[in-house]
Protein backbone atom coordinates (compact mmCIF):
# COMPACT_ATOMS: atom_id res chain seq x y z
CA UNK A 1 0.00 0.00 0.00
CA UNK A 2 2.87 2.41 1.03
CA UNK A 3 4.54 1.82 -2.41
CA UNK A 4 1.38 2.54 -4.38
CA UNK A 5 1.13 6.11 -2.48
CA UNK A 6 4.45 6.57 -3.13
CA UNK A 7 4.12 5.92 -7.09
CA UNK A 8 1.03 8.38 -7.56
CA UNK A 9 3.02 10.97 -5.22
CA UNK A 10 5.70 10.73 -7.83
CA UNK A 11 3.64 10.68 -10.42
CA UNK A 12 1.37 13.44 -9.11
CA UNK A 13 4.69 15.48 -9.04
CA UNK A 14 6.12 14.71 -12.04
CA UNK A 15 2.78 15.75 -13.86
CA UNK A 16 3.03 19.50 -12.24
CA UNK A 17 6.91 19.47 -13.42
CA UNK A 18 5.49 18.74 -16.84
CA UNK A 19 2.70 21.41 -16.56
CA UNK A 20 5.14 24.19 -15.65
CA UNK A 21 7.72 23.61 -17.99
CA UNK A 22 4.78 23.69 -20.86
CA UNK A 23 3.36 27.03 -18.94
CA UNK A 24 6.28 29.00 -19.13
CA UNK A 25 7.35 27.15 -22.68
CA UNK A 26 4.11 28.47 -24.21
CA UNK A 27 4.77 32.33 -22.52
CA UNK A 28 7.88 32.27 -24.26
CA UNK A 29 8.14 34.46 -27.45
CA UNK A 30 10.07 32.15 -30.42
CA UNK A 31 11.20 33.82 -33.50
CA UNK A 32 8.95 33.54 -36.24
CA UNK A 33 11.96 34.30 -38.76
CA UNK A 34 15.48 34.22 -38.46
CA UNK A 35 17.95 34.54 -41.00
CA UNK A 36 21.88 35.70 -41.51
CA UNK A 37 23.46 36.66 -44.79
CA UNK A 38 27.08 36.19 -45.27
CA UNK A 39 28.69 39.24 -46.88
CA UNK A 40 31.72 39.01 -49.33
CA UNK A 41 35.51 38.94 -47.80
CA UNK A 42 36.40 41.72 -49.77
CA UNK A 43 33.79 44.28 -48.64
CA UNK A 44 29.75 45.14 -48.60
CA UNK A 45 29.14 47.76 -51.68
CA UNK A 46 27.14 50.50 -50.66
CA UNK A 47 24.80 49.16 -53.61
CA UNK A 48 24.41 45.77 -52.57
CA UNK A 49 21.18 45.83 -50.15
CA UNK A 50 20.27 42.77 -48.48
CA UNK A 51 16.37 41.57 -48.67
CA UNK A 52 15.10 39.13 -45.70
CA UNK A 53 11.06 37.75 -46.13
CA UNK A 54 9.59 36.92 -43.42
CA UNK A 55 5.91 35.29 -43.23
CA UNK A 56 3.79 35.67 -40.60
CA UNK A 57 0.77 33.19 -39.92
CA UNK A 58 -0.64 35.04 -37.33
CA UNK A 59 -1.90 38.92 -36.63
CA UNK A 60 0.40 39.85 -33.65
CA UNK A 61 2.74 43.06 -33.00
CA UNK A 62 6.54 42.18 -34.21
CA UNK A 63 9.70 42.85 -32.70
CA UNK A 64 12.09 42.98 -35.18
CA UNK A 65 16.08 42.59 -34.25
CA UNK A 66 18.94 43.62 -36.93
CA UNK A 67 21.72 41.95 -36.09
CA UNK A 68 25.45 41.88 -37.75
CA UNK A 69 28.81 40.68 -37.50
CA UNK A 70 32.20 42.47 -37.85
CA UNK A 71 35.91 42.01 -37.35
CA UNK A 72 38.49 44.23 -36.48
CA UNK A 73 39.08 45.34 -40.52
CA UNK A 74 36.56 47.73 -39.85
CA UNK A 75 37.84 51.36 -40.51
CA UNK A 76 34.97 53.54 -38.72
CA UNK A 77 34.05 53.68 -34.89
CA UNK A 78 30.16 54.07 -36.11
CA UNK A 79 27.95 52.11 -38.91
CA UNK A 80 25.04 53.70 -40.23
CA UNK A 81 22.58 51.31 -41.93
CA UNK A 82 19.05 51.81 -43.20
CA UNK A 83 16.23 49.58 -43.21
CA UNK A 84 12.97 49.62 -45.39
CA UNK A 85 10.38 47.34 -44.30
CA UNK A 86 7.43 46.84 -46.85
CA UNK A 87 4.19 44.69 -46.34
CA UNK A 88 1.35 44.68 -48.65
CA UNK A 89 -1.27 43.22 -45.97
CA UNK A 90 -0.25 44.94 -43.08
CA UNK A 91 0.00 48.16 -45.17
CA UNK A 92 3.65 48.92 -43.49
CA UNK A 93 5.90 51.09 -45.52
CA UNK A 94 8.71 52.60 -43.54
CA UNK A 95 12.16 53.37 -43.38
CA UNK A 96 14.77 53.56 -40.37
CA UNK A 97 18.09 54.74 -39.90
CA UNK A 98 20.33 52.80 -37.61
CA UNK A 99 23.67 53.57 -36.31
CA UNK A 100 25.20 51.45 -34.74
CA UNK A 101 28.40 52.45 -32.15
CA UNK A 102 31.18 49.46 -33.91
CA UNK A 103 34.35 50.47 -31.66
CA UNK A 104 35.38 53.19 -28.62
CA UNK A 105 37.05 56.05 -29.26
CA UNK A 106 40.49 53.95 -28.76
CA UNK A 107 39.60 51.38 -31.45
CA UNK A 108 38.31 48.62 -29.34
CA UNK A 109 35.09 46.59 -30.82
CA UNK A 110 32.11 46.81 -28.59
CA UNK A 111 30.16 44.03 -29.50
CA UNK A 112 30.23 40.80 -27.93
CA UNK A 113 32.49 38.35 -29.51
CA UNK A 114 36.62 38.11 -29.19
CA UNK A 115 37.62 37.91 -33.34
CA UNK A 116 33.99 38.44 -34.93
CA UNK A 117 31.96 40.63 -32.63
CA UNK A 118 27.93 40.56 -32.78
CA UNK A 119 25.82 43.83 -32.48
CA UNK A 120 22.12 44.06 -32.14
CA UNK A 121 19.88 46.98 -33.34
CA UNK A 122 16.34 46.71 -32.22
CA UNK A 123 13.23 48.55 -35.20
CA UNK A 124 10.23 49.84 -33.84
CA UNK A 125 7.42 47.29 -32.86
CA UNK A 126 4.79 46.68 -35.55
CA UNK A 127 1.51 45.39 -36.14
CA UNK A 128 0.96 42.85 -38.71
CA UNK A 129 -1.56 40.54 -39.95
CA UNK A 130 -1.99 36.78 -40.64
CA UNK A 131 -0.42 35.19 -43.60
CA UNK A 132 1.46 38.58 -44.45
CA UNK A 133 5.00 38.94 -45.58
CA UNK A 134 7.36 41.31 -44.14
CA UNK A 135 10.15 42.53 -46.77
CA UNK A 136 13.36 44.30 -44.98
CA UNK A 137 15.62 45.44 -47.24
CA UNK A 138 19.52 46.82 -45.27
CA UNK A 139 21.97 48.96 -46.89
CA UNK A 140 24.94 51.02 -45.33
CA UNK A 141 25.02 54.24 -46.33
CA UNK A 142 28.58 54.94 -45.43
CA UNK A 143 30.67 57.40 -47.14
CA UNK A 144 33.35 54.38 -48.53
CA UNK A 145 31.13 52.33 -50.91
CA UNK A 146 33.32 49.19 -50.42
CA UNK A 147 32.87 48.51 -47.04
CA UNK A 148 35.29 45.95 -45.25
CA UNK A 149 34.82 44.20 -41.76
CA UNK A 150 31.54 43.26 -41.96
CA UNK A 151 30.75 39.64 -42.62
CA UNK A 152 27.00 39.22 -41.60
CA UNK A 153 23.78 41.26 -41.54
CA UNK A 154 20.84 39.15 -40.04
CA UNK A 155 16.95 40.00 -38.75
CA UNK A 156 14.86 38.18 -36.33
CA UNK A 157 11.56 38.55 -35.93
CA UNK A 158 9.19 37.54 -33.12
CA UNK A 159 5.71 38.10 -32.01
CA UNK A 160 6.13 40.23 -28.21
CA UNK A 161 1.99 40.28 -28.03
Amino acid sequence: MKTLKKRISIALVLAAMVTTVLAIAACSHLPVYSHYEHLESDGWDCRDSITFTANVSDSAVYQLNLGLRANNSFPFTQLTLVAHCHSAVSHVDRTDTITLNITDSEGNMKGKGTTVFHYDALLPDMLLFAQDTLYVTVAHVMTRHLLPGITDVGLTVESVR
